[in-house]
């Protein structure tokens, strides 16, 4: 399918800079990352010394960290922002997964912290998706939901089987539970849900739930790139518990960040990464053949 070249452009600073300092300011026009990765939180063990590039795309910018993660560049972005300011509803997922296809990434790690519904999975356990349910309400599902254009595209693995299977072998010798499959709820937030929710979800198949994954995971798919996710299970739903605790001492947030959690999931990814081919075998990378309906819109850009 042919197409004409975005014309998303590029501001690049160091990150020991407190203001921007333009390096560029052009069309994308040479892959920058290969490996992609999002996550509520990057530690400086994680990201080390790296760039911030603002990605232009047709829904405005998208700020995406460049790093050097045991020697191979990859794209990280902040999902909720640096300050965690962003709430899941409000998140601009169009632009963060434009930015990362317009730096060349053609693999997407997702962390994804998330609440159980599933009582073989306590918080501690791990879980890499191999399917998703969509709850969400009010967020855009598509790239071309505003053009004369429309896609269908193949959800039949809706993750990516080589993420997944990177993920599932990185994680195995580092937690004791660990779920290889799992079906993962995406609801709209930000509030939690209510016991009779958790209840219909548990009877439809979820095992876990979260509010960031949709529409991610769709939006990469039609941007052709792999996506997978790792979910760190923070604590149990509604209905499971007696409460459930955002915040301060004995929290889900604190239990993820202080207990080590969150670092066994970055050294999980680096370890992913390390190991994914350069060489896609998976279906990913043609996922929009034949998905069009009507002409592509200007900004669209066939991969190379």
């Amino acid at each position: 399918m042919a197409g004409t070249r975005s014309r998303g452009s590029i501001v690049s600073w160091r990150s020991s800079s407190s203001e921007p300092r333009v390096d560029r300011l052009a069309p994308v026009s040479r892959p920058v990352a290969r490996l992609g990765v999002i996550s509520s939180f990057f530690s400086d063990a994680f990201l080390g010394e790296h760039r911030t590039e603002l990605v232009e795309t047709p829904w405005g910018s998208a700020p995406v960290d460049v790093a050097s993660v045991d020697g191979e560049t990859v794209a990280c972005l902040w999902r909720y922002g640096r300050g965690l300011d962003i709430a899941s509803h409000r998140i601009n997922y169009r632009a963060n997964l434009w930015a990362l296809r317009s730096l060349g990434v053609e693999r997407v790690v997702s962390q994804n912290a998330i609440g159980s519904c599933n009582p073989a999975l306590p918080p501690g356990a791990v879980v890499v998706s191999h399917d998703f349910i969509d709850f969400t309400h009010r967020r855009a599902r598509s790239f071309f939901d505003d053009t004369d254009a429309w896609v269908r595209i193949d959800l039949t693995d809706p993750f990516c089987p080589e993420v997944r299977e990177a993920l599932t072998a990185a994680a195995t010798p580092l937690f004791e539970r660990l779920a290889p499959r799992g079906v993962f709820l995406c609801g709209e937030g930000p509030r939690f849900e209510t016991p009779a929710e958790i209840a219909m979800f548990r009877q439809w198949g979820a095992d876990i739930i979260g509010t960031p994954l949709v529409p991610e995971v769709v939006l990469a798919r039609e941007a052709e790139m792999c996506f997978a996710s790792i979910a760190p299970v923070i604590n149990f739903a509604t209905g499971l518990t007696t409460e459930v605790k955002h915040v301060g001492a004995g929290s889900m947030v604190d239990f993820y960040y202080r207990s080590g959690f969150h670092d066994r999931i970055e050294t999980a990814i680096r370890s992913a990464l390390r190991t994914l081919s350069r060489e896609r075998r998976c279906r990913c990378g043609a996922a929009m053949d034949g998905a069009f309906h009507g002409p592509p819109p200007t900004w669209y850009t066939t991969r190379a």
